[in-house]
């Protein structure tokens, strides 16, 4: 089977279908550390790129959301779960530990773990744990930050419509100025930008 899209950091689209990566677990949409997650899959696994779906014995063969629950292994050997847990962009979880099936990779994810769960179960990834807070003067009012202008649009599609004249593409990824452009559109939206892998996002 061949790999599809990111849709986060511990979720994938095959040809066969949607899969939740067994026994992590990394920031949902519009948490700290989503596009992080997200992109990091994108930079080791390509779309068309041929990928192994384990299931280990004696786990669910889907979630309750009806996505297939396995291992993703890249064609070079890597182990998304396992990259992302050592990564810091994920955490063990959903393992024999909090009530769920044990899996035969879970003491090797938890001894690999360097993100952590928040006190409301969130993912607290390094990037974000690591993340200067910035303090506020007493009466002085916070400093509103803006995201960056691309990140509102979920799809190329949905910018290819935008009527305030931003940008519609393409955005290369060999174009420092365009980088982080491609990156969101790529690997941020779950909707692969990139579909033809050539480089070039919303052609």
């Amino acid at each position: 089977m061949t790999f599809s899209a990111v849709v986060d950091g511990d979720t994938v689209e095959t040809s066969l279908g949607t899969v939740r990566l067994i026994g992590i677990d990394s920031p949902e949409l519009g948490e700290c550390g989503h596009d992080e997650a997200s992109m990091a899959i994108g930079r080791v696994v390509s779309v068309g790129e041929v990928v192994t779906l384990e299931l280990p014995e004696g786990q669910n063969d889907r979630d309750s959301y009806g996505r297939l629950l396995r291992y993703v292994i890249t064609e070079s050997g890597a182990d998304l779960g396992r990259m992302q847990v050592e990564a810091g962009n994920a955490i063990a979880r959903y393992d024999s530990t909090d009530g769920y099936p044990a899996h035969p990779r879970q003491a090797d994810y938890r001894a690999a773990q360097i993100a952590s769960a928040g006190p409301d179960g969130s993912v607290v990834t390094v990037v974000c744990r690591d993340e200067p807070q910035e303090s506020v003067a007493p009466l002085a009012a916070p400093v509103a930050t803006e995201e960056p202008w691309w990140e509102q649009y979920g799809s190329c599609s949905r910018l290819k419509k935008n009527t305030v004249g931003h940008p519609t593409g393409p955005f290369s990824e060999d174009d420092p100025a365009e980088v982080d452009i491609y990156n969101w559109f790529q690997y941020g939206t779950g909707h692969s930008g990139d579909g033809d892998n050539d480089g070039l996002a919303c052609e």
